[in-house]
């Protein structure tokens, strides 16, 4: 994929922390295309003892690319359900720690990551731990775990979706550029957002209403499985303390603590 192509992608709606998105950006725009499938991570699940270590890391994407792996340390959605679905139907496996660390993604494939999370949810114990980000995309997963712990430092929530659309206009302008879109006359909002054009009123309504169901999803995702008070769901994020205030999560504290928990949970469950 070219960098271009991949730049392009960014043209989207994001469940994303917005230092990340430019992060992820600039990130892009400064990519050596030097580089091969044996620096991609995988995304994979390992399993010991009964439990299954499932990882929910870096920047989420749908069938991200090689560079996109590599750089970002992007986890697969798709991979991601894939392996929820292997896990619940194996009876090897007993319960699911899911270790996160992201700041959230790209839309495609997180409906699916989640729900498939929740399935696993309804025949073995999930628990999500975080000591980083669990944020935006990311809390759309995680909180279709049976439990959620965080350690006092970790950033969590982030509930909201945004499509940013650079506006180029006025620098196209400047160099002398004018930039026309014919397209057919009912097609009113093909084209919208291209570079050195602006947005008509009916564009920006439509992205909107896109925005807004997509949150709509989210809030009722994570609603279905938790009480968060509507002033928590206003697109900030919380730290460890704070976000078991908001319901959040269901305690705080280390790795060690979500293991034990998730212990507790296998057992009630025998």
């Amino acid at each position: 994929m070219s960098k271009y192509k991949a730049l392009q992608r960014l043209n989207q709606p994001w469940l994303l922390e917005g230092s990340h998105f430019y992060a992820l950006r600039d990130t892009i725009a400064e990519w050596d295309e030097d580089i091969t499938a044996d620096n991609a991570q995988e995304d994979n699940y390992v399993e010991s003892n009964g439990i299954a270590l499932l990882s929910l890391r870096g920047t989420m994407m749908k069938n991200p690319s090689i560079v996109e792996k590599v750089l970002l340390g992007a986890t697969c959605t798709q991979a991601f359900a894939t392996n929820c679905e292997e896990i619940r139907k194996n009876n090897s496996i007993q319960g699911v720690l899911l270790d996160v660390d992201s700041g959230g993604g790209s839309v495609q494939g997180v409906i699916e990551a989640s729900q498939a999370l929740r399935e696993v949810h309804k025949t073995k114990p999930v628990v999500a731990y975080t000591d980083g980000l669990m944020a935006s995309a990311s809390y759309w997963v995680s909180s279709q775990a049976t439990a959620i712990v965080g350690s006092p430092s970790s950033r969590i929530g982030s509930i909201g979706v945004y499509m940013p659309v650079a506006d180029y206009s006025e620098q196209y302008a400047k160099e002398g550029i004018n930039v026309e879109v014919i397209s057919n006359k009912d097609g009113i909002h093909k084209g919208a957002g291209l570079e050195g054009t602006s947005l008509s009123d009916a564009q920006k309504k439509q992205i909107q209403a896109e925005v807004e169901e997509l949150y709509g999803e989210f809030k009722k995702a994570v609603l279905a499985v938790r009480k968060i008070p509507e002033d928590a769901m206003k697109g900030q994020a919380f730290m460890g303390k704070s976000a078991k205030e908001q319901n959040l999560i269901d305690a705080v504290g280390s790795f060690d603590d979500a293991i034990f928990l998730l212990a507790n949970e296998i057992k009630n469950r025998a």
